[in-house]
Formats: structure tokens, sequence, C-alpha cells
């Protein structure tokens, strides 16, 4: 057996992205190591359930500039996504792409016109992996042009390690989807506890909110509306409690409180 320069370096990187496992930067490493090979505009990561608004584990950190992406999705427009839908269907463990998965006269519906086209594309594969008792886990790639048959190829490629690896990730953070999926009061008044013992300094009472709706999938743009801020205002309480959790995005604030310590706290 023969290995190119060039796949030594890419195993290389996939032995670095396997010691990222656990950490807040795991997604976005996988998102950069699928970028060498796959053109793709955005990327997200998303947990579907039975009847459930979708939760957001972790996206592409150009998604923030379309505040509202995933508030209106959540609200109501993920009931017409073919890939939530086909997700109810129990389907294998594989690679998706949107045609395979969509009404013949999907991209003639207003939700494409008007929300798919401009917020994911023209075209999208998924790796969906089904997580018993939990729901299906989502790898999304988005692309403004359809995706090649040598992209699609490659994808499969990579199928039977790279959806393992979303399993481990994703029961890393079961603490927190287990809470996401039972008692929402008491699962509340524990993250309040756990966030104003965690912060340094302590988090504000205004923050604790804001980091709340965070974990539950709200946008800043979503945020600022449900407690009646400023959009601006909504982005300085975020930057601050990242700060002072010492996390960078929605993802590390994900992965904090799937940790054994925060567990622990209950």
């Amino acid at each position: 057996m023969q290995l190119a320069v060039a796949d030594l370096a890419f195993h290389q990187r996939l032995g670095r992205l396997m010691e990222k496992l656990g950490e807040p930067g795991f997604w976005p490493a996988l998102a950069r190591l699928l970028a060498d090979v796959i053109t793709f505009d955005t990327w997200v990561v998303l947990l579907f359930q039975p009847e459930q608004a979708p939760h957001i584990l972790a996206d592409h950190a150009a998604n923030l500039a379309a505040a509202d992406l995933f508030a209106d999705y959540r609200a109501q427009l993920y009931r017409i996504d073919p890939f939530y839908a086909f997700s109810q269907q129990q389907p294998a463990s594989g690679l998706y792409r949107l045609d395979h998965v969509a009404p013949d006269s999907f991209r003639d519906t207003e939700y494409f016109r008007q929300y798919f086209s401009r917020n994911v594309g023209a075209d999208e594969l998924q790796f969906l992996l089904p997580i018993p008792g939990q729901g299906v886990l989502s790898l999304s790639l988005g692309s403004r042009r359809r995706f090649t048959d040598v992209e699609i190829g490659a994808c499969q490629l990579f199928s039977p390690w790279l959806l393992p690896m979303m399993g481990k990730a994703m029961r890393l953070d079961a603490y927190l989807t287990e809470q996401l999926r039972h008692n929402p009061a008491e699962r509340q008044l524990r993250l309040e506890d756990a966030l104003r013992q965690r912060g340094e300094p302590h988090l504000t009472e205004r923050e604790v909110q804001v980091a709340l709706l965070v974990l539950a999938g709200h946008s800043t743009k979503a945020v600022a509306r449900e407690l009646g801020i400023s959009l601006d205002t909504a982005k300085v309480h975020r930057r601050n409690l990242y700060a002072k959790l010492g996390v960078s995005n929605q993802a590390g604030l994900f992965l904090l409180f799937s940790a054994p310590s925060a567990a622990a706290a209950d």
C-alpha cells in the first residue's frame, strides 16, 4: 500500500482533530478539515427530535451575521424543512443530499426561495446519525452551488469514521441533552445556579438570562427580542458572559455544562 504525501498530511490533521474531542473547538476543527476537501459556505450541527424545534449545537461563525436565521427556523420553519421531516422517518446512519430527501417540487416552494436559498444555498449535504433515545444528530453543509460528484464521493468516503466521531462528540454533550429533554423548570434552576457559580467574576442576573437563552439555541437577535433589549446590548452581554466563563462561542458554552463538574453540581 502506497500513501501520497497529501494523504499523510490529511491523516495527521485527522489525528489532531481526534485530540480535540470533548473540547469547544471540535466542531469548527471538523469543519475546517472537511473544507480542505469539499467546498461549502455554511455548516451547522443540529439535533433533530420529534415534535420539537431542533437544538443548535454548533454553527459557522458567519451565520451570526444573519442573527434571526435560527430564530425563524426554530420558531416554525423547521416543520417544513425536508431534512427535519426525513429525520423523523428513522433514517439509517449515513450521508444524504437535499435532492434525495426533498419533495420533487421543493425548489419551487416559497420556503426554498425566501429562506433556504438565502440562508443555506443551492444545495445541502447532511451527515445523519440516529442517537437512540435522543434524536438524530446532523452535520449540515450548505453550498451556493451544486455539490460535485467528487465532493459527494469524498463525503461518502469519510462517513465510516466521521459518523462515529460525531456520535462520540454528542456523548460528551449527554448531560446537557438530558437536561434539554426532561424537567425544563428543574433544568433551568440547576443551570442558573451553575452559571452563577462558574463565572469569574460571577455572572450578573441578566448575563445568566442571556446564557440560558443561548443554551436553548436562541440567536443574539432572538435573545434581544425575548428580553426586550437592544441587539447591541444583547451582543455585549453575550461577549461578557463568554469572557467570564472562559469560552468563545455557543459550542463552548454547551461543552462547559456537559462536563462532569457541572453534573456533580446537581
